[in-house]
């Protein structure tokens, strides 16, 4: 049974008052734990990709949830590449070649 149904509508106010302190106390806090649960559901998909079940997996877990996590992994996984791509381009030629030649050491 699903913890979160995705046919819910109930519209939640996060916040009343942009300056409230109270108000921005708890945007950061669900920041965080949305930043914390994407992680989670990251590594935990990395992990079944390494099993290769993830595709299975994912889409049962999706008609189970009501929940689209092929859309989620499709969307993470691109920025996850954008991100590292931006980061790695920040080393010289050399470098980029180091880090191909340790990664595939492994």
């Amino acid at each position: 049974m699903p913890c979160y149904d995705g046919r819910d509508n109930d519209e939640r106010i996060i916040y009343q008052d942009r300056d409230n302190p109270e108000d921005k106390r708890l945007i950061a806090q669900l920041i965080d734990q949305n930043k914390k649960l994407e992680s989670g559901l990251c590594a935990l998909i990395t992990e079944l990709e390494k099993k290769g079940i993830a595709d299975e997996i994912i889409t049962q877990a999706s008609k189970s949830g009501l929940v689209n996590l092929t859309e989620f992994w499709l969307h993470h996984s691109k920025e996850d590449d954008t991100r590292l791509s931006i980061e790695l381009h920040r080393f010289s030629e050399h470098e980029q070649e180091v880090f191909k030649r340790l990664l595939n050491a492994r």
